[in-house]
Formats: structure tokens, sequence, C-alpha cells
């Protein structure tokens, strides 16, 4: 959920407009600069004479500045144009942003990243004119009639609309995601179809369960015919998987007790895995399956036996006893080598890619930490039989660039942002340059190789950091998995092929085409802000010991809780919304 636009904004609209509309007359913008389709050497080229364009983005910390990233200084070389940014790291994004609506002395041309849906509607409802709308054939400001950005200046973006990125509309639709009630488009969407990047991912050591396999007989996985992760169906077997490598020398490497079966940054998608299993794929409110209704998941039956089953690995041993305080991948990773299972983005950034003295493979060679794991698909059990399915981050969201209406450089920045959607501005945001970051293998253009350089002391994504911004975060217009896809890598190789196997099954348990109103939005804010925090506080209380998931009276007891911090009318908010869709 996205998190509403500060109260004050609604007193601020007169303000916003009046800036809007005084930020610049024709007087100051000079349409014969404009190139609206480049040049006959340089299709990218935006103008004739460099002009500055002000950039607000968010910034990971600890990434380099986006004024240093070669992604920038490549789109300024080729489009002639100046970029001046201002980037809050993402910590303090949010306040920033409304900083900026009341700052008369600085108005950015382009917000890129992260733009919250709750204030292009607020925006849009209260008619404040302070986004340009991106599919209005007749807007215009004081730079003359500016028209649809897409239909004029947008010929990659309007493209990728048409035959929605390549993706199955009936999954999700683009227009739908960047489309308002008004049928405007303040935004542009974030697209991404890289199988990795669509979910989480749960891994296990696949070495391990053969090694318990072979090794120990009255093991959970001999009596139960699992010598392989794809043969664990149930949640009642991984559970028993990771009780055999609490119980077992499971690492080969002559010892028992020393493993650690599984741990996970707090409960950060651990819930979500084994929540599966009992038929919902968040903790929140998320749409039943058949499209029926909203339902707020932290009050059903489900989420209790999630609850009972995370309370019993806990209360067994096998749950990594630092895990409540575990905030990045980097503690995870302190006992990587340790782990027997574990949420993450890849193997390698928990284990590191050492080579594994315990253990060999059929040739005699010992196998790398990273490639003992293998993905787990999505689970059942007992009280749930189907259909499988796995949290979904969606396809796009509609969060991409937004244009502020005191521009001049309406048009510029289309271009700009088109090009971002284009061949150019995925590789770009990708792994950079052709033929100075990344080469092509064939002339088929079938596969790519990235170059880090021999000199290079950290490691690839590191180095993927000097070029983009993407890396530690989403910072992506389109994350397009036809170009993303064709990297000859082996890990990601290895890593594409293993998140595959999570496609068939993603759900959104809140689709990005259904939107609130501004009030709605505001309220939701509101209700999350303390009903979060009480979730948090029960769900680690009962998987601990202080309370037990399986007393009634501890149940009713949270349950009453939660409704007292407005659970009910969160999930009736829901409804309301759906409702009006209908």
């Amino acid at each position: 959920m996205k998190k509403p636009i500060n109260k004050g904004f609604a007193f601020l609209g007169m303000a916003i407009a009046l800036a809007a509309c005084g930020g610049g007359g024709a007087g100051s913008y000079d349409p014969d600069n404009f190139l609206p389709e480049g040049t006959a050497e340089n299709p990218y080229q935006i103008v004739k004479e460099p002009i500055t364009i002000k950039i607000f983005a968010p910034h990971s910390s600890g990434n380099p500045e986006y004024k240093d990233l070669k992604m920038f200084k490549h789109l300024s070389k080729v489009t002639n144009l100046k970029f001046e940014f201002t980037t809050p790291d993402t910590s303090a994004y949010a306040n920033r942003r409304s900083a900026v609506w009341e700052d008369r002395n600085y108005k950015p041309d382009l917000f890129l990243f992260n733009n919250p849906i709750a204030e292009q509607i607020q925006y849009a409802e209260n008619k404040f004119n302070a986004l340009t709308p991106f599919n209005d054939p007749e807007y215009s400001d004081g730079t003359g009639n500016v028209g649809s950005l897409i239909d004029n200046y947008m010929p990659n973006y309007k493209a990728l609309l048409e035959n929605n990125f390549g993706i199955d509309s009936e999954k999700e639709s683009a227009r739908e995601t960047a489309t308002i009630s008004d049928g405007k488009m303040y935004c542009s969407i974030s697209a991404k179809d890289v199988a990795r990047d669509l979910t989480y991912k749960m891994f296990i050591n696949n070495v391990w369960i053969k090694n318990v396999y072979t090794s120990y007989p009255n093991s959970y996985c001999a009596t139960h015919g699992i010598d392989d992760a794809s043969k664990i169906l149930l949640i009642d077997d991984y559970v028993g998987v990771l009780t055999d490598f609490n119980a077992f020398d499971a690492n080969n490497n002559g010892k028992t007790g020393d493993e650690i079966a599984v741990s996970s940054k707090a409960f950060e998608y651990l819930r979500n895995f084994i929540l599966q299993a009992y038929g919902y794929v968040s903790y929140s409110c998320e749409l039943e399956n058949d499209g029926s209704h909203f339902t707020y998941v932290p009050k059903t039956n489900a989420y209790r036996n999630y609850l009972k089953t995370a309370s019993g690995m806990w209360s067994a041993g096998l749950m990594d006893r630092s895990t409540p305080e575990n905030k990045t991948d980097s503690l995870m990773a302190t006992n990587g080598k340790r782990l027997g299972s574990f949420v993450a983005a890849a193997p390698y950034i928990i284990t590191s890619q050492q080579n594994d003295p315990n253990n060999l493979k059929e040739d005699g060679t010992p196998y790398r930490y990273d490639e003992e794991y293998v993905t787990v698909a999505p689970l059942l059990s007992s009280s749930y039989d189907g259909p499988r399915m796995q949290l979904g981050f969606g396809f796009f969201k509609p969060d991409g660039a937004c244009i502020p209406t005191a521009s001049n450089y309406k048009r510029e920045v289309a271009r700009l942002i088109d090009i971002m959607y284009g061949p150019l501005g995925t590789q770009l945001i990708s792994y950079g340059v052709e033929n100075e970051d990344w080469t092509w293998d064939d002339e088929a253009k079938t596969s790519w190789t990235f170059h880090v350089p021999d000199t290079w002391t950290g490691n690839q994504e590191e180095y993927r950091g000097t070029i983009t911004p993407n890396v530690g975060s989403a910072s992506a217009l389109y994350w397009s998995n036809e170009f993303v896809g064709k990297m000859n890598d082996e890990v990601i190789t290895r890593l594409n092929a293993q998140s595959e196997t999570y496609i068939p099954y993603l759900k959104t348990p809140e689709p990005a085409k259904y939107k609130f109103t501004s009030k709605e939005y505001e309220t939701i804010s509101t209700i999350k802000a303390s009903l979060d925090n009480q979730i948090t506080y029960y769900e680690a209380s009962f998987i601990t010991g202080q309370l037990d998931p399986n007393s009634d009276s501890d149940w009713n007891d949270y349950l009453n809780t939660i409704e007292r911090f407005r659970a009910g009318e969160l999930e009736g908010l829901y409804n309301t919304m759906l409702a009006r869709y209908r």
C-alpha cells in the first residue's frame, strides 16, 4: 500500500497551481530549440542548445550519487541535456518530497521513480493541476499547446502500452494501472518482466537434503521419499526437512548441531512462504482468489495456522534465534554457510561463492556454497489444498515518472522519459553502455556479457552501482527481460531458471488497477500507521512464545485488539472501493 501524501497538501493546492501557472511563460521557452525527432545523425538528441533538467529522485544509501552515474552521463551526452539532481535518501524521501511542493525557489522538471499514486489522485480530484497528464490531447500551458505527450513525443512508451509490454493483459493491464478515475495518466508506469524480480525466493540446500536422505534412513527425508527439493509439496514436508537439518549432520562436516535450519530478515517473506500454504500470500488486505471481496488476512484462521507453524518451528529450535533482529541481508549472511534455508534475492548474497570443502560433486570437484541451493515452490497444507500461490510484486506500478506542471520543458522531459523506455534506456538502467560496459556475444544478439574491470576490487553488483541507480533498489522505468534475460552469466542464468518456478503461481494481493479516493488513502494510512505496529508486535509475541497461537483466549484477545485498531474498518474501505469499481 502506498502511503498518501501529507494532509497539508490540500491547503497548498492553490499555491502549487499558482506556481505552475507562473513557473514559465512562452517568453522563457524556446520551441525552436526542441528536436522532437532528434537529428539524422543522432535520433536521441532532444535539444539543439543544452538546457538543464532538474530531476528529483530517491537515492539508496551507500550508492554513488546520480550525478556520478555513467547512465546519466551517457544520457546527457546523447540528448544534449544537462541534469541537476536532488536525491534525498530513501528514508527521508517522502518528507523531502512534501517540502518540494512548498518550496517556491525549487521546482523540478521530473519526479523520477517512487511517485505515490495517492498524490496523483489527490491532485486530480482537487483539480490542483500540479502534475501534467500524459494522455490529454487538449493539454496546453504557458509554452503553448502541448497535447498528448504519449501520442506526440513518446513512441516507445506508446508502443509498449499498446502491446501491454508483452504481458498477457488477463494478468495485468498497463493502461488500467496507469489510468485514474478521470481517465488521465499523471505518471508513467514502472514495468518489469524479469522472473527473478517478480517475487521473493525461498532457497533450500538441496545437497543437504540428499545427504540426509542417503545417510540417515530414519530421517523425515528418507521415510517420506524426499531426495530432492522438488518433492517438498506440503508445509509439513518443509518443516520435516528442516527438522532433519537440525538433527543430523546435514552439511557433511562431521559435526551435528552446527547447522541452522532456516533464517530470514525479521519474519519478512518467511511469513508469506508459510502463509501461502494456508491460502493467502500477504498479511494485509488481500483480494480473494475468486475476486469477490477483500479479506484482512491477519484475522483469518489461515493466519492463525501460519502463527502455529512458525511458533512450532521456533520452539523446536529450527528458526535462527537472530531472525527477529535481522534487518539486512548482511546480518543474515553472517551465518550464511550454516543455513539450510533462507529467503534472499540470490544465494550468493547470503552464502558467498567460496568452495564448500565438505560436499563434492560427482566429478570430485567441490560445490560452491551458493550452488547448493535451489528454490522451493509454493506449498499446500492439510487445511488448504489449492491452488498453489506465490506472492507477486506485480508487473506494473503507477509510480515511474511524473512531470510537474511548473516545468517549461514538458516536451523535452517526455522525450527523455521515452528514451528510458526504449532499447537504449533499458540497457543503460540495467548494465550500462554497449561496447563499453557490456558486449553482444554474437551477431544474432542472443546473449551478452557484462565486463567488470580487472582492477575492480568489489563484487559485480557494486560495480554495476557505479553505472545505474537500479542497484539495491527497484529504480527502473522498464526492467526488461528482452535485454536482462540474455545476460551470459552462469550464476544469473541459474537464478533466472530457478525463478521461473514461481511464474505460474503469482498472485498480486492488491492489483494496481484498483485505486482509492484521496480521502480513503488518507484514512487507510492513518489506520495502518497504528494497526501495522500491533500486527508486528503480536506476530513476534505468538511466534517467540510470549503468547500461544493454540490458545483461544490469546487469539481472541488479539482479535479484539486489532478490531479496536480498526481492522474491520480497513477491510470495509477495500470492499467499498471494490464495489465502486464494479
